[in-house]
């Protein structure tokens, strides 16, 4: 099996660091496209750019032109404030270096590998948009990769699926010295919303999360505010129970409309992330490679965060891998993760798990029993 090379894993290795330190927010990820897109073409391959009218999109292949392929998902955007918290940079280096991998065995392929650069994980869905799209219809199975910040390796993990909401609660402004009466509060109703999301946690499942932030809370000290915002994310392991919070989420709201004398409007801001339904034969293939390299991955980790990932998992037959950034526990989404995401034991993990996916996209591409018994 074709390996990469020492000038290949360096190069990652820069392009890693790049990526990290221009952080860009979902949809918005250009720079980080136009060095992947750079690299990919000094190895000689043709990137299609925008694909199912993303403008951060990408799309590679190797192999036959056309029929079906095997995918690489790669990840590049960053979170408001902490960056590459989530260590994105590291997703997108290992599947572009298995598919780099991939592309060494070309010749012998018997279905397509693509490289699918897959924006907005964190925030708008981008695999989404492009299941939408119909980017996923001829992709026989799917791999990808994410850094853990709590220590270990694992393969066919799964977690919470997620939907995003945006309340608006619209008062009437008034002077909130000479005249306050005159106001409906749109703040207080914010706030009162929050009060009694809390009390609802009390009767949560425990591996139900409910979340969010005031997004607007007025614009000026002696205005009474005429309008206010909160966006908030729920999750739950069943789909069934996610739709109940998300009424029960809706009567809160009202609730806090009637105690203030406001109205309320509530809209979608994110997308039904489903949890990942990993597929036991890929997850195999997959601990077995790692096994070549002395990592022994734990299977079926349930962790209590979500990815858009999910929504490839239930069109088609995925898996990933999770691999370790740091020897110490730091939580996600924290300055601690994002600097740990440059460390060289992150580094020398990513290039571990992407010899792993390209191993494995290599044999799912040239072994039609495996591909039966993958599709089964």
């Amino acid at each position: 099996m074709p390996a990469l090379t020492t000038a290949q894993t360096a190069e990652l290795a820069l392009l890693s660091r790049d990526i990290h330190e221009h952080p860009e927010l979902a949809y918005q990820e250009r720079h980080a496209l136009a060095a992947v897109g750079a690299l990919l073409e000094r190895a000689g391959h043709r990137v299609e750019r925008g694909i199912g009218g993303l403008e951060t999109a990408f799309r590679t292949r190797v192999g036959p032109a056309e029929g079906p392929t095997v995918a690489l998902l790669a990840e590049y955007d960053a979170l408001p404030e902490v960056g590459h918290g989530c260590g994105h940079n590291l997703i997108a280096i290992s599947n572009i270096g298995a598919y780099l991998i991939a592309a060494a065995s070309a010749a012998r392929l018997e279905v397509g590998v693509e490289l699918i650069g897959t924006p907005a994980e964190e925030n708008g869905g981008g695999k989404i948009d492009l299941i939408r799209k119909g980017v996923f219809d001829r992709v026989i199975a799917a791999l990808s990769s994410h850094p853990a910040g709590q220590g270990g390796w694992a393969v066919s993990g799964t977690g919470l699926g997620v939907v995003g909401k945006r309340v608006t609660f619209t008062g009437v402004a008034s002077h909130a010295g000479s005249a306050p009466e005159k106001g409906r509060n749109a703040l207080n109703a914010v706030i009162r919303f929050f009060i009694g999301i809390d009390g609802w946690r009390q009767q949560l499942e425990v591996d139900s999360r409910v979340h969010g932030y005031i997004s607007d809370g007025g614009k000026a000290m002696n205005v009474v505010p005429g309008r206010a915002e909160a966006i908030f994310g729920l999750r739950a392991k069943e789909r069934q129970t996610l739709d109940g919070m998300v009424e029960r989420f809706g009567e809160i709201a009202k609730g806090a409309a009637l105690l203030t004398g406001t109205n309320v409007e509530i809209a979608e801001y994110l997308p039904y992330y489903e949890p990942v339904k990993a597929n036991r034969a890929l997850g195999d293939v997959l601990t077995a490679e790692l096994e070549r390299f002395g990592v022994k991955a734990e299977r079926g980790v349930f962790v209590t965060a979500s990815t858009d990932l999910g929504n490839v998992s239930s069109k088609v037959p995925t898996d990933w891998v999770r691999f370790p950034v740091s020897e110490k526990p730091v939580p996600g989404h924290s300055h601690q993760m994002r600097d740990a995401s440059t460390s060289d034991l992150a580094h020398r993990n990513a290039m571990i798990t992407a010899e792993a996916l390209g191993a494995t996209a290599v044999r799912i591409a040239t072994d039609r029993p495996l591909r039966e018994r993958i599709r089964k």
